[in-house]
Order: C-alpha cells, then sequence, then structure tokens
C-alpha cells in the first residue's frame, strides 16, 4: 500500500509561503488590474524605498499587510501585458532599474491557461525585486548558493551582509544603515558565525559566487 504524503497541498503552500518570506529578495505576484495577489515583507520594504526613499521606508518596516506599486514598476508592467497581447511570446520579461538608488524590478509575465470548459487565458505578474547599494558590481544577481546562505541570518543581518558584501567598511554600514558601529559588530559577529567564517572579506566571496 502506498504511503500517504506527509503534508497535503494546503499545508505544503503553507510552508512554501513560510519559506520565501525569508528570502532576502522581494518577491511580487500581481494580477493583469495591478491588484497584490501575493508578496513577501522584502517586496514590501522595495516598493516602500522606490517610492518613499530608504530613511521613510526603515518605518514601514513592519507594515507586512500594505504594499503600493511604484508607478515604474506598474507602466512597465502594462507594456509586458500590451506586447503579450499582441502577439508576443507567451512570457515576456523586462527590467526597470533605477541605478542611483540601486533598485531592480525583474517582470515576467505568466500566463495560465484557462480551466477546461471556461474561455480565455490568465495573465499574471510574477516580479522579482532587488536593493542594493550601487557598486562596481551592483548588476551582479545573488547565486543560489548565496540565498541560501542569506536565508540564514535575520533581517537586520542580512542588510549588513548585503553591504559586506559590496566591500563596505563598519563605519559606511553604520553610517548607511543610521546604527551605531558597535551594533553593525554585533551583527557581523552573528553573521560570522552563521555561516562559519572571520572576517568581512570572507563573508564578501562567499556571496559573490
Amino acid at each position: 500500500m502506498p504511503r500517504r504524503p506527509a503534508f497535503n497541498d494546503k499545508n505544503l503552500l503553507a510552508l512554501m509561503q513560510a519559506m520565501l518570506e525569508d528570502v532576502p529578495i522581494g518577491l511580487l505576484l500581481l494580477d493583469v488590474t495591478g491588484t497584490p495577489l501575493w508578496f513577501n515583507n522584502e517586496a514590501v520594504q522595495v516598493c516602500a524605498v522606490w517610492k518613499q526613499g530608504e530613511a521613510a521606508a526603515a518605518a514601514l518596516r513592519n507594515n507586512r499587510h500594505a504594499i503600493t506599486l511604484p508607478a515604474p514598476i506598474w507602466s512597465a508592467c502594462r507594456a509586458v501585458l500590451e506586447a503579450w497581447s499582441q502577439g508576443s511570446p507567451a512570457h515576456p520579461v523586462t527590467s526597470v532599474t533605477d541605478h542611483e538608488r540601486g533598485l531592480h524590478a525583474h517582470i515576467h509575465l505568466q500566463v495560465f491557461p484557462a480551466k477546461p470548459g471556461r474561455r480565455g487565458a490568465k495573465p499574471a505578474f510574477y516580479i522579482h525585486l532587488d536593493y542594493r547599494r550601487p557598486r562596481s558590481d551592483r548588476n551582479r544577481p545573488l547565486s543560489a548558493d548565496s540565498v541560501t546562505l542569506l536565508a540564514r541570518l535575520s533581517h537586520q543581518e542580512r542588510e549588513v551582509a548585503m553591504r559586506l558584501r559590496e566591500g563596505l567598511s563598519t563605519a559606511e554600514i553604520a553610517v548607511e544603515l543610521r546604527r551605531s558601529p558597535l551594533t553593525i559588530k554585533t551583527h557581523m559577529s552573528a553573521i560570522y558565525r552563521k555561516l562559519g567564517v572571520g572576517s568581512g572579506k570572507r563573508v564578501a566571496a562567499l556571496l559573490n559566487r
């Protein structure tokens, strides 16, 4: 007799959503009207920085239920949808970038076939949001291994680790994140312990692989 699976579809979905909350990259699903279908905490933060700037966005860190889509992203979504409606490939992709602030949005149009007996495909947008300080390696994407390592860290530790990845010093990180150098050093010690390394340069090497 075959064994029953440990989790049903509902439980599996809940586990996957919990896992995606800890990914240090913003994830956002939109319907074709621009209404959010699902998003993680990082997406809330990136959208807030995009619309209001880093200082104002910091006050919204725990406002999980509120997300406002930046106008440049929605404009790009509409352009992708228009291209698809006119016969472009089924899954067009585009990007929106604010290089000065290190903000990036990668937009994918996903088209779901209609259910049997129903008319019309259902398009939706999957958006990958990224926010890091501009550097010479600013456009270098995170590898799957780097994402796995960052998932071990808390939100504040990830903020520090991403800046170590870009080569910032303790003092620079403290200024940028508006925290004391002692607090940054505390986060760095936790990062070193969790990642099994002994220096910021080693953190950078791991996250730039």
